[in-house]
C-alpha cells in the first residue's frame, strides 16, 4: 500500500503496528474495527504499563533478535499507533509503507516537525482534546487549593492544631488564560461555572467571539502584559511551538498583579523558571502550581521542591483513569476515517506545529 489517500478496497489489508503500551481490552477493540485491519501487536516487544495511561512502560531488555523482529514489523506497517522513540529520524526509511501515525499526546508538533515525516508523505495526528478535562480539573483544584489555603491546613494538621481562619473564594476572581485551545477553553468553562471573570488570548483572535471560548474578554497575543496585570490566576496553556519558548519571562511576571498565582500545564520551557523562582521568593507572586518544568524529572536540588507555596506535579495532570479507552476510541474513529478515505481528526499541520 502506498501513502496516497483514498478508501481502502475490500479485500485489501492495512497493517496496524501498535508500538506503545496499551491495555488488552483496548487492543481487542482495535482488532474488531474492520476485517481490512491486520493488527501487529507483539507483547514480547512492548513494555508493560506502570500505571493507567502510561505510554512508556517498564524498561525491557533489548536484543539483536528483538530488534530484527521490530524492524520486520516496521517494514510492514501502513499505520502506527504511538511513536517509535528509537527510530524517529530514520522511520520513513525503515517503514516505507507508513502513511499515518496516531500520536497519544497533544503537544507533539515540534517533535513531528523535527522528524520531517511530512516530507515523506506521513500524516501525523495528535490526541488533542483527550486531556482537556483532567488538565482543566487540575487547574480548578490548584486554584481552590490556594483560595482555601490547603498549605495552612496541612501545617495545622501536622501540629494537631485546631485554629479557625478565613478562606478566599474563586467567585469574582480574575483568571487569565494564555492559549485558548481545547484545554484552555475547558479551563475557562470550568472557571466561569465557579463565577470567575475569565479573560484570555489565542494565536488568532480576529472574528472570534469571546463567548464561544467561555471568556469575558479576548486579547491579542501582543497585549500579553496588559492582560496579566489583571489576573489573580494565570494559566499557561499554549501549544509547544518555538515562538512560545520563554514566553512568560521576568518582564511578564513583573507585570503581573501582586499576589497572583502561576499555573503551568503546557511545557516547562514556556515559563522562565529562574524568573518564576525570583518572584516567588520576593513575595510578588503568591504561589505556583506546576505540572511541567524546564528539566524533567525536576532535579532534586531545585528550589521549587522546598517552597511551601508551590505545587509540584510530576507531569501527570493530563493522566486520568479513562485515558486509555478515550485515546483508543479517538484512534478507532480515525482508523475508520482512514479506511474510508475521509479526513482524519487532529492532523498536525507542519507549518503551525499543532
Amino acid at each position: 500500500m502506498n501513502r496516497s489517500s483514498g478508501p481502502i478496497p475490500a479485500g485489501k489489508s492495512v497493517n496496524l503496528f501498535v508500538v506503545v503500551p496499551v491495555p488488552p481490552d483496548c487492543i481487542e477493540l482495535m482488532q474488531e474495527v474492520d476485517p481490512r485491519v491486520n493488527l501487529i501487536h507483539d507483547e514480547r516487544l512492548i513494555p508493560k504499563q506502570r500505571y493507567v495511561a502510561d505510554r512508556k512502560g517498564e524498561p525491557i531488555e533489548w536484543s539483536d533478535e528483538k530488534e530484527k523482529r521490530w524492524l520486520e514489523y516496521l517494514a510492514q506497517a501502513d499505520v502506527m499507533f504511538g511513536f517509535d522513540a528509537r527510530h524517529m529520524k530514520n522511520l520513513p526509511a525503515l517503514a516505507p509503507k507508513l502513511g499515518w501515525i496516531q500520536g497519544t499526546s497533544t503537544g507533539i508538533g515540534p517533535t513531528v516537525a523535527d522528524a520531517h515525516w511530512a516530507d515523506h508523505g506521513i500524516v501525523t495526528t495528535s490526541a488533542s482534546g483527550i486531556h482537556s478535562t483532567p488538565l482543566a480539573e487540575f487547574v480548578t483544584w490548584a486554584m481552590l487549593s490556594f483560595e482555601k489555603d490547603v498549605f495552612r491546613l496541612n501545617n495545622l494538621k501536622r501540629q494537631h492544631k485546631f485554629e479557625r481562619y478565613c478562606t478566599g473564594q474563586l467567585r469574582g476572581k480574575t483568571l487569565v488564560i494564555i492559549g485558548l485551545g481545547k484545554v484552555g477553553t475547558e479551563v475557562a468553562r470550568q472557571a466561569q461555572a465557579l463565577g470567575m471573570r475569565v479573560i484570555g488570548t489565542k494565536r488568532t483572535v480576529a472574528g472570534v467571539k469571546p463567548e464561544t471560548l467561555h471568556v469575558d474578554r479576548l486579547y491579542a497575543p501582543s497585549d500579553l502584559k496588559a492582560m496579566v496585570a489583571e489576573c489573580d490566576y494565570l494559566v499557561v496553556s499554549v501549544p509547544a511551538t518555538p515562538e512560545v519558548f520563554g514566553l512568560v519571562d521576568d518582564e511578564t511576571l513583573s507585570a503581573m498583579k501582586p499576589g497572583a498565582v502561576v499555573i503551568n500545564i503546557c511545557r516547562g520551557t514556556t515559563v522562565v523558571e529562574s524568573a518564576l523562582i525570583k518572584h516567588l521568593q520576593s513575595g510578588h507572586l503568591r504561589g505556583a502550581a506546576l505540572d511541567v518544568f524546564e528539566r524533567e524529572p525536576l532535579p532534586p536540588d531545585s528550589l521549587l521542591w522546598e517552597m511551601e507555596n508551590v505545587i509540584v506535579s510530576p507531569h501527570s495532570a493530563s493522566c486520568a483513569e479513562h485515558e486509555d479507552i478515550n485515546i483508543t476510541n479517538l484512534f478507532i474513529d480515525n482508523l475508520k476515517r482512514f479506511l474510508d478515505g475521509r479526513p482524519l481528526r487532529n492532523v498536525i499541520r507542519p507549518e503551525l506545529q499543532y
